[in-house]
């Protein structure tokens, strides 16, 4: 699968992890289905949905959002979660001025829980992993807690042909 790489400006490349943004269609794809998805969903027709339901959906797709920037942009998380959060609050904005639609707080708020959910989803998978390399290995004492070491036939015949 082709990959274009774009070099980033100089203000950006200050505040992103690479200097460069990589454009491929499996990076591409899902940011273009989720925000096809939100405009035709939040601006151009009237689902229906009724109000608990309504809520799962902006706090779901806000995660994928927040997910597909991150992933495209490969920059830092919090610089992915203001824009995912920004563009919720321009979506409820512009829902305001458009007929048979409506702003919410309580929209704004479900799509900055779906970008929290996100965010501390993220958080905790790179501090688990920061901790796992940071951690020393455990030798185990397995005759300690009771149990023998499992030892294979073809280990057992190497060790006596010793």
């Amino acid at each position: 699968m082709p990959v274009f790489r774009l070099k980033l400006p100089g203000f950006i490349r200050t505040r992103v992890e690479q200097h460069y943004l990589d454009i491929s269609l499996s990076r591409i794809l899902p940011l273009a289905c989720l925000l096809t998805f939100g405009v035709l969903v939040g601006l151009v027709f009237n689902t229906g949905v009724g109000h608990p339901y309504d809520k799962i959906i902006h706090v779901g797709f806000y995660a994928l959002l927040t997910l597909s920037i991150h992933t495209l942009f490969c920059c830092r998380l919090r610089i992915s979660a203001i824009v995912a959060f920004g563009m919720g609050l321009a979506g409820e904005a512009v829902q305001a001025f458009v007929p048979h639609h409506e702003a919410s707080l309580a929209d704004a708020f479900a799509n900055g829980i779906g970008v929290a959910m996100v965010v501390a989803a993220i958080a905790l998978l790179r501090s688990e992993r920061k901790q796992a390399l940071r951690a020393e290995p455990m030798e185990l004492d397995l005759r300690n807690i009771g149990l023998q070491p499992y030892q294979s036939e073809v280990s057992s015949r190497r060790s006596s042909e010793k």
